[in-house]
């Protein structure tokens, strides 16, 4: 198994472009089953493909078994002589200050805290252990919730600076890498209690659905990828046509000429819409459909000095006829 899942961890790497020769990468490990298999597969093939890797590590305050874990990690680096950056932060505590859930907060806590490591190491990408059990819990988790086509795809390999090598592998398989390597990891038993939505899923309804068709990830898996040839060349058409509206850009504002594509197909006008929002404010969190709608009624209208605000996060204004602004 060690071997087999090396070779798909460098197989993806090297399909996808997500690290190159002479590349410096910061592995996020927490210490469990599955960022132990990225760590050590991805120590055992930086010298054969020529890169360097840093871990970060993050202690979010809220488990005892958390400073062990520390200790498991910094001392499987020290043996490696891999460089070691720590982060204790009282996540509880945090998550009430900012009132969101411990969930956000320690995902927002745990990606700044591995950016400004990439900063200060000049890093190139930021590698996580998604794999492909948890791609379908990601894409389930979407259709409970309501998706279009890109839910339905779940993860990628690479997005901005985060890649997953691990992500076309499955647990099971990541669970006997490490039995027969004797890593020995750490294992968090806050993911076998039904407390988030994503344990219910994990531990509830993918067990029942395998129970319906045994080949449920299998084939999940498959639909997953043809879906995606399909969105990769909805993304290439957008993009073709989203260069052309395009007037100006720059980091306070974006002014683009709405009729290069409102006369387009209804999901190329929506999406053409996300991505002028996704370039301002750099994401997409708290962007939903009916936001998207609201814009083109309000592009489709034309009227000038007329506005969408969406609270503090952007305005679209209609400038003149045909032109508008995003800051």
């Amino acid at each position: 198994m060690v071997n087999n899942i090396l070779n798909i961890v460098k197989n993806n790497i090297l399909d996808n472009g997500l690290i190159r020769s002479g590349d410096k990468v910061v592995v996020a490990v927490s210490g469990g089953p599955d960022s132990m298999c990225l760590i050590d597969s991805l120590y055992r093939l930086k010298d054969e493909l020529g890169f360097d890797v840093i871990v970060a590590h993050v202690n979010h305050g809220i488990r005892k078994e958390s400073d062990n874990e520390k200790e498991y990690v910094s001392d499987y680096c020290l043996k490696r002589k891999i460089p070691f950056n720590y982060l204790k932060v009282d996540i509880p505590k945090l998550s009430k200050e900012n009132k969101v859930s411990e969930e956000t907060c320690g995902r927002m806590v745990r990606y700044d805290f591995f950016e400004k490591i990439r900063k200060e190491n000049k890093a190139d990408v930021i590698a996580v252990a998604h794999n492909l059990n948890d791609n379908i819990e990601t894409i389930l988790l979407n259709q409970i919730r309501g998706c279009g086509l890109k839910g339905l795809i779940g993860m990628d390999f690479k997005f901005n600076k985060i890649i997953r090598p691990l992500l076309t592998i499955e647990k099971k398989d990541i669970l006997l890498y490490n039995n027969e390597l004797e890593l020995h990891p750490c294992f968090d038993k806050t993911n076998e209690e039904d407390i988030y939505l994503r344990n219910k899923v994990r531990l509830q309804l993918i067990p029942y659905l395998q129970e319906l068709n045994p080949n449920f990830v299998t084939n999940i898996s498959r639909m997953r990828n043809i879906l995606k040839e399909d969105n990769d060349f909805i993304e290439d058409f957008t993009n073709n046509i989203f260069k052309k509206v395009i007037i100006k850009m720059d980091n306070s504002k974006i002014v683009f000429d709405f009729s290069n594509f409102m006369n387009e197909h209804k999901s190329i006008q929506k999406r053409i819409v996300r991505k002028l929002i996704e370039k301002k404010i750099s994401n997409l969190d708290g962007i939903e459909n009916i936001h998207v709608l609201d814009i083109i009624k309000l592009l489709n209208n034309n009227i000038k000095g007329k506005k969408y605000i969406i609270g503090n996060k952007f305005t679209i204004e209609i400038v003149k006829k045909n032109i508008a602004v995003i800051y």
